[in-house]
């Protein structure tokens, strides 16, 4: 919750430099289109779309889908040492044995060994 409160202050802001009000039926999720309509609800399949813009450019990625980076992400967040209650709460879920499948999935991203390494030894 505290994180979606974070982000609704943000978003209000954000709003007031269009000259908008934040209202109680302010989507969560929206975006400026390409026709400079401001505030636009973000579809459903918005994210999914853009993904496979972007694996058309450059077929040379593994492909993903939003649900293969969320087990992506809760995996090397566990790798790098963090707790499991507080993966469990970025991914919303209501219990931890939810979170301990994401983790213990082979359902992520490929991603070299030394790519991993080199990426935690630049954090040191």
């Amino acid at each position: 919750m505290i994180l979606l409160k974070k982000w609704k202050k943000l978003q209000k802001e954000e709003l007031k430099q269009f000259g908008l009000r934040q209202t109680n039926n302010q989507f969560v999720f929206t975006y400026n289109d390409r026709k400079n309509n401001i505030n636009t609800v973000l579809h459903i399949d918005y994210l999914n779309y853009r993904m496979n813009s972007i694996r058309r450019r450059h077929p040379e990625l593994a492909p993903a889908s939003p649900h293969k980076l969320r087990h992506t992400g809760a995996t090397l967040a566990k790798k790098a040492g963090v707790p499991i209650e507080e993966i469990s709460e970025a991914l919303t879920h209501s219990d931890q044995s939810t979170t301990k499948t994401y983790i213990n999935t082979k359902n992520t991203v490929k991603q070299p060994v030394g790519e991993i390494v080199f990426r935690n030894l630049k954090k040191q």
